[in-house]
This record gives structure tokens, C-alpha cells and sequence, in this order.
């Protein structure tokens, strides 16, 4: 029995000595020293010192957290104020594993907490797609070019659609209210599903199915008493801009939603606009020459991505010639101008 004290009182001076040379060699800005390579070769500090900085290490790639920043600063703090009152053997055997927990639950406790309420970022590149299954069970699927920041804390859940288009399939949980902000625009469910487009100069919010409340932070240019929220119901899609009032009117969903399924949908819409949406879902970019036929209407359903046969099928039903103005870029122009067609 006083084997196993003896030893453990052995261990826990190791400990406290290798939390004293960590608190030692950060404040140095230092990794190493002579002292203490010659500390290291002694038996078992080796140990002793892997065991004290594996979880600080763990946590190295997240330092610059300022929650990570606080707690290390305190916990070095509180280490170094334990070990320059070690000045008795006794006293370093009682408090050795103290000056241990200190640093090691400081940096789990901030290290910990920054892992669970940091924003995850999705994102795609042009021509791509992905669908985010979030830890509530929530689906986002995410539109090409598009970025999305996700923050699950204890009582929200809250995500940020920077730019893009997304459709948000949400878990209910009416305890953990579900919002995504876009542009001036914030859209808070419980359980439901929603497509935000960002695309184009205004924010587009669909309602596909359940609940929503769109907020504006500034109030709605022109509305009635100046509300600061909308209510959706299935069916309906908010149209708001930065001084524009906002319009709502019935959305044919299927059309919404096209996207998800790798297609565009477009009814009696101008070119400039159409070809806009395209140009997110191919390397291939299109441009037009002429403001003429950016204003001629197109309908159509189209495979997202690829812009040769889009640009095919275009040439064929409305008055205009594809020339080719680089490798990568096709300039739509009015049939009237036949130098370099096609």
C-alpha cells in the first residue's frame, strides 16, 4: 500500500513538473530548452509530459479561437500562480495533479466548446451540387457556386446562406427554432421546407411545404406600417430587394425545385436573365452582344450544366447566331451580324 502511495506521489511530482515546464516554455515562446531536454532524458518524465500535453496539442489547430485564447491564458495563469506556491514537498505532492487539471481542463473545457458551437462552412464550385445532412437531421442542398454557414447551439439553430441558392428540408423542434439569414432577409421555422435563391439582384424565399416568418432587420421598404415580418404559406414565394417592396406571389414549386434534380426550368423569362442562371452550372460562359436579345422571352426545361446544348436549342427557336469569342466563352448576337457565326 505504501508501494502504490509512494508511486503515486511520484507520478503526480512528474505531472506537476511537466505542467510547470509547459507554463514555463509558452510564456518563453519557446519548444525546448536545454533544463528541460535534460528534465525530458530523466525516467518517466517523459510520460509524465506526453501525458500533459497531448490533449493541449489536440487542440493547437484551434488556438486562435477567442474562446480557445481565454481559457489558456487563465489556465496558465491559475498554473503558474499554483506552482510559485510549490515551495514545500508536501504541498507538491497535493497539488500536482491540481496544476495538471488546471491546464488540461482549461484547454479541453475552451477547446471543447469552440468544437461545438464553431460554424461549419459548406460550399460548392460551379457545376456542383451537395446535399449537407446536419446533426438534427436536417438536410440542406446546396446549388452550385454556393456557400452556406451552419451554428447548431442549445437553443437555435442558425445558418447563413452567403450567397447562392439553397433548399432547407428542416428537422422539427419547436424547443430549437430553425432561421437562415440571406442578404436582409431572415427565415425562421420549426419544421418545414424552403428554397432561398440569392442569384439574382433580389432574395427569393419559397415556401414548399409547413411554416416560415421572414424578418427584416430594417423593415419592409413601402409595407403598411412598416412590418418587420411576413408570414408564408405553402406555396408562396417573398420577392425582396434592398428598396424594393416586397411581393409575394404563388410559385409553381416544381419549377423552384427543378435544380435539385440537375435541371433549369424557365417560363416566358428574358434571356439575360435565363442565361445568368446558366452560366452557375458550366465552365463554358455565355454572354450576349446585343441588348436586343437579352430582352427576347425563352421557356424551356434544361439540363443545368450543359451550355453547348443550351445554346443549341436557343439558336434554333429564337433569331440569334452563337459566335465564339474565346475557348471558354460564346457570345450570343443578333442574326442581323454574321461575321465569325458559327
Amino acid at each position: 500500500m505504501n508501494r502504490f502511495r509512494d508511486s503515486q506521489d511520484a507520478d503526480d511530482r512528474r505531472l506537476a513538473e511537466a505542467a510547470a515546464w509547459r507554463v514555463r516554455l509558452t510564456e518563453d515562446g519557446t519548444g525546448a530548452s536545454p533544463e528541460f531536454e535534460a528534465w525530458l532524458q530523466e525516467p518517466d518524465n517523459r510520460s509524465a509530459w506526453d501525458q500533459l500535453s497531448g490533449p493541449w496539442d489536440y487542440f493547437d489547430q484551434v488556438a486562435h479561437a477567442p474562446e480557445m485564447v481565454q481559457a489558456r491564458v487563465a489556465a496558465l495563469r491559475d498554473a503558474k500562480r499554483v506552482e510559485n506556491r510549490l515551495t514545500r514537498p508536501l504541498l507538491m505532492r497535493r497539488l500536482a495533479g491540481a496544476i495538471a487539471a488546471v491546464l488540461v481542463v482549461g484547454v479541453l473545457a475552451a477547446g471543447g466548446y469552440w468544437w461545438a458551437t464553431r460554424p461549419a462552412d459548406y460550399q460548392t464550385v460551379m457545376g456542383e451540387r451537395r446535399v449537407i445532412t446536419l446533426s438534427d437531421g436536417s438536410k440542406v442542398s446546396l446549388d452550385a457556386n454556393s456557400e452556406v454557414t451552419v451554428r447548431y447551439g442549445a437553443h437555435d439553430r442558425s445558418l447563413h446562406l452567403l450567397k447562392g441558392q439553397a433548399r432547407f428540408d428542416v428537422a422539427h423542434d419547436k424547443s430549437r427554432p430553425f432561421s437562415v439569414v440571406a442578404g436582409n432577409q431572415k427565415v425562421i421555422a420549426t419544421g418545414t421546407a424552403f428554397n432561398i435563391d440569392m442569384a439574382g439582384p433580389k432574395v427569393l424565399v419559397t415556401l414548399i411545404e409547413g411554416h416560415v416568418v421572414v424578418l427584416d432587420e430594417n423593415g419592409y421598404p413601402g409595407a403598411l406600417s412598416n412590418p418587420k415580418s411576413i408570414e408564408l404559406r405553402a406555396g408562396q414565394q417573398l420577392s425582396a430587394g434592398s428598396s424594393a417592396t416586397p411581393e409575394i406571389a404563388q410559385a409553381n414549386i416544381q419549377r423552384v425545385t427543378a435544380w435539385t434534380m440537375g435541371q433549369l426550368v424557365f417560363d416566358d423569362e428574358p434571356l439575360y436573365s435565363v442565361i445568368e442562371r446558366v452560366n452557375r452550372y458550366s465552365g463554358t460562359q455565355i454572354i450576349i452582344a446585343d441588348p436586343r436579345v437579352g430582352a427576347m422571352r425563352i421557356s424551356g426545361v434544361f439540363n443545368a450544366g450543359d451550355a453547348l446544348g443550351f445554346v443549341e436549342i436557343v439558336t434554333h427557336y429564337l433569331p440569334v447566331r452563337a459566335v465564339s469569342e474565346s475557348a471558354n466563352t460564346i457570345a450570343l448576337q443578333s442574326q442581323a451580324k454574321k461575321e465569325g457565326a458559327l
